[in-house]
């Protein structure tokens, strides 16, 4: 399981499966006290996590309503192929997209290449892609870009 320590603390990403925790968490943090998602779930392992352990270790017995839910079964079946289709289909646009972009840039690459030559500039840094730097502007963009995706 990935971890990251945050402040001697552990970042970890949960699913929750069951709409009627969901609910009962959206209820908590309206109270003005659990304005964090965080601070829910903490309070939640606080108290729920020993009888848990307690109750894996056979030191303490759950009623059935207080065992937790069943997780749900996904059946693979279920999903619609028109929507793998769909991803298959914007996967390999997106790859042909990639080849086009790679092919014009080196084209350009060479073309300036040569113009260097001919107007008897320094192409050493150029060959030797020393100049290869993604522009501030640009590097902030992608930054950004790259963050969004990873949310």
């Amino acid at each position: 399981m990935k971890r990251k320590e945050v402040d001697k603390a552990v970042d970890r990403h949960i699913r929750i499966m069951d709409m009627d925790i969901i609910e009962q968490i959206d209820e908590i943090m309206e109270d003005p006290e659990y304005k964090s998602f965080s601070k829910v779930i903490n309070d939640a392992l606080f108290y729920g996590l020993p009888i848990l352990r307690n109750k894996l270790y056979g030191e303490v017995t759950l009623d059935d309503e207080q065992s937790p839910p069943p997780r749900p079964q996904i059946n693979g079946s279920k999903l619609d192929d028109e929507l793998f289709n769909t991803i298959v289909k914007l996967l390999k646009e997106t790859a042909l997209n990639v080849t086009i972009n790679k092919s014009i840039l080196s084209s350009i690459y060479h073309d300036l290449g040569r113009v260097n030559s001919v107007l008897q500039l320094d192409n050493d840094l150029y060959e030797k892609g020393l100049m290869s730097d993604t522009p501030d502007y640009l590097y902030e963009y992608e930054l950004e870009g790259l963050k969004k995706l990873r949310r």
